[in-house]
């Protein structure tokens, strides 16, 4: 009976395994990280930060950079890296520290890494303002130095990896203006996008977007997320607006009574970094306070929420599903692993984690910092698994995401 109806249950257990598939109209809707995600945790490793290190540009004399390598990091590997940028007031140590400002890029990396949620990478947090006449100038500016002096700097520095897939841009407020400017129009350098409470410095889709095919073909996640009281949503919506109208994959995340706030920073971050440069599996993300996340297509399961039940491990594309479910009620169950990469979807996301109980907490910083106009500092899943019918659900997910690959790029062509 299972066989006789298996496309059936193959597109049930795609959509249940995935639930956030990248093309959709309405906001992603994702629920809110787990307490403590973008808190200093010493009980678990941390990465390594090099604060204001000086690197040198051809037109603007030397400037400031802060990398973080995750964990383990090893020369005799190469890790993508992930360009991370500041708003109007900030510089190359906005994103670290519990002091901080505008995030907690490197706890929200340990704390993803503790978890098995994000593939090890490097995190450049540049000082994106250049030399000139004003804000938007320097900003601007910036642009030339990013491509043509930091990144071969990065690549010559660190143990990083030189290829397009292994490279993604990010950014909040003038940051997320810079993540739309730069990335768009150089789709061959950057193949992950993903720009938070844009400022008015973003320029229009029809500006940064004149090749719609060579987005669709070569940008493989592209997350856009702002506050929903945040006076600069325009910026974001223009861009939805423009990739839906071009059904152009994307995801679109709008942070529910949130304006011009750390709080959406570190949850973009948070739910931005586990779904990038995922091509040898996807990792699922973990609820927030509720059940865990059913690992992505070829990926491990996330870790369960406080108080929720692990996550199932992914099924693996080439490899074998491994993964074993938390005890409900403790939360404590994390994915199995998978031997093999499997395929991811389309755009190259992990399947998301459950729905938030209503104990569930964002777990970050409520203080809000002021907003971009004022000068923003810129601050501007379940039971125990292991069933028959459980574990051929999950394959079939795993096929079924290959074949939504496959026709996605049919209809791209």
């Amino acid at each position: 009976m299972l066989l006789k109806n298996w496309p059936a249950v193959l597109s049930f257990s795609v959509i249940s395994v995935l639930p956030a598939a990248v093309y959709a109209s309405d906001p992603a809707g994702l629920p809110l990280p787990p307490r403590g995600f973008d808190a200093r945790d010493a009980s678990i490793p941390h990465g390594k930060v090099d604060v204001s290190v000086s690197y040198p540009t051809r037109n603007y004399g030397m400037r400031k950079v802060t990398v973080y390598t995750p964990p383990g990091y090893s020369t005799s590997q190469k890790y993508p890296v992930v360009y991370l940028h500041h708003g109007i007031g900030g510089n190359e140590v906005s994103w670290i520290g519990q002091g901080s400002n505008e995030g907690n890029a490197d706890n929200i990396m340990d704390y993803l890494y503790s978890k098995q949620m994000a593939k090890p990478m490097i995190v450049v947090m540049p000082s994106g303002k250049m030399d000139g006449a004003d804000d938007f100038a320097r900003f601007a500016n910036f642009g030339d130095v990013l491509l043509h002096d930091l990144i071969p700097w990065v690549e010559e520095t660190y143990s990083a990896a030189t290829d397009a897939d292994s490279r993604a841009i990010s950014g909040l407020s003038m940051g997320g203006g810079q993540t739309f400017n730069f990335g768009f129009p150089n789709t061959d350098v950057f193949h992950y996008i993903g720009p938070y409470s844009a400022a008015p410095n973003t320029q229009q889709p029809s500006q940064t977007i004149k090749n719609v095919a060579a987005v669709k073909d070569n940008v493989k996640l592209i997350f856009i997320s702002c506050g929903s009281t945040d006076g600069l949503i325009g910026n974001s919506e223009n861009y939805h607006n423009f990739l839906d109208q071009n059904n152009i994959d994307h995801i679109y995340q709008i942070e529910p009574n949130e304006g011009h706030t750390k709080t959406v920073w570190n949850r973009s971050f948070y739910n931005f970094a586990q779904r990038i440069f995922l091509d040898g599996g996807a990792t699922g993300a973990g609820g927030a306070d509720g059940a865990g996340g059913a690992g992505g297509a070829g990926g491990a399961g996330g870790a369960g929420g406080a108080g929720g039940a692990g996550g199932a491990g992914g099924a693996g594309g080439a490899g074998e599903a491994t993964g074993n479910g938390g005890s409900a009620g403790d939360g404590s169950g994390d994915g199995g692993g998978v031997t093999g990469g499997g395929a991811v979807t389309t755009g190259g996301s992990a399947a998301t984690g459950g729905q938030v109980s209503s104990s569930a907490s964002g777990g970050t910083d409520q203080d809000t910092p002021p907003t971009e106009d004022s000068g923003c500092s810129c601050s501007v899943p379940g039971s125990e698994p292991g069933t028959p019918p459980w574990r051929f659900g999950i394959l079939l997910a795993a096929i079924g995401a290959v074949l939504f690959r496959a026709r996605a790029r049919r209809n791209r062509g």
